[in-house]
């Protein structure tokens, strides 16, 4: 018989970030046919997905329990608006500091990588063991 997992997890919060960041590491050397600038800006797009979600991750499950419960909606929406604040803020940051994403090919090699990380989240729950709550 299996232990049933609680329902908040960190887990596996933790390895789909993990995953993330292995992701936005090597994705990008899918781009080297194009350009190193390329490389550089697919891993730009990829590791501020990684980071956004780390931060949703390590908000969202800081508290576990039923008497934790309001503490628990209160760090998601928390985590939430933090993510959706640190992709903008990220975004603006590259725009405006990274010379090589005048380029489009470049810009669009930073949008593939930041697609191609956020859907590592999209797609953990198809790659994860499942267990029953009994």
């Amino acid at each position: 018989m299996t232990k049933p997992r609680a329902l908040n997890d960190r887990s596996l919060a933790y390895r789909v970030v993990g995953t993330q960041a292995t992701i936005a590491t090597l994705f990008p050397l899918l781009f080297l046919f194009i350009s190193v600038d390329a490389v550089i800006c697919a891993i730009i797009g990829g590791w501020i997905t990684t980071l956004s979600n780390a931060y949703f991750a390590f908000q969202a499950f800081r508290f576990s329990g039923a008497r934790a419960a309001s503490q628990m909606v209160k760090s998601f929406q928390r985590g939430e608006s933090g993510k959706f604040v640190i992709t903008i803020v990220l975004m603006l940051v590259a725009y405006r500091h990274v010379p090589a994403l005048q380029i489009k090919e470049n810009v669009l090699a930073m949008f593939a990588g930041f697609i191609a990380v956020l859907m590592v989240s999209w797609l953990a729950p198809l790659f994860t063991k499942q267990t029953s709550f009994k």
